[in-house]
């Protein structure tokens, strides 16, 4: 089998890369979600967007692979309001701390109850 190089091969490199950011963009967060998160190195960040507070409700960090989810009960959050959640409040099976670099997540999946007892599931990519 003969190799490419040169430009056809940095060609196909750029022609597969662009097939490939297409298919993970188009799994992004929605905007219009009652509950909403953004990430940072240390923290996430929980935002209320439904219209009413949200009495209670659970935040969990699904990791690839078989591991169980690494969770965090979610406080009163009134509407329109933004909470900080460090990572090393997240416990996962047995009470293991969530450390960024050890563990790879796939997903952030957050449940929450408002006070008039509405549901929200809201799951998006960790970005």
């Amino acid at each position: 089998m003969k190799r490419l190089s040169g430009a056809p091969c940095t060609l196909a490199c750029v022609v597969l890369g662009a097939l490939l950011m297409t298919g993970c963009g188009a799994a992004a967060q929605d905007p219009k979600a009652p509950v909403g998160f953004t990430t940072s190195p240390t923290y996430i960040t929980i935002e209320n967007r439904s219209g009413n507070a949200l009495a209670e409700g659970l935040i969990e960090l699904v990791p690839s692979g078989v591991l169980a989810p690494f969770r965090r009960e979610l406080p009163r959050l009134e509407s329109g309001a933004k909470r900080d959640m460090p990572y090393d409040l997240f416990t996962g099976a047995g009470g293991a701390r969530f450390r960024p670099g050890a563990t790879r997540i796939r997903v952030v999946r957050i449940t929450a109850k408002d006070i008039s007892g509405k549901t929200y599931t809201v799951e998006a990519p960790f970005n």
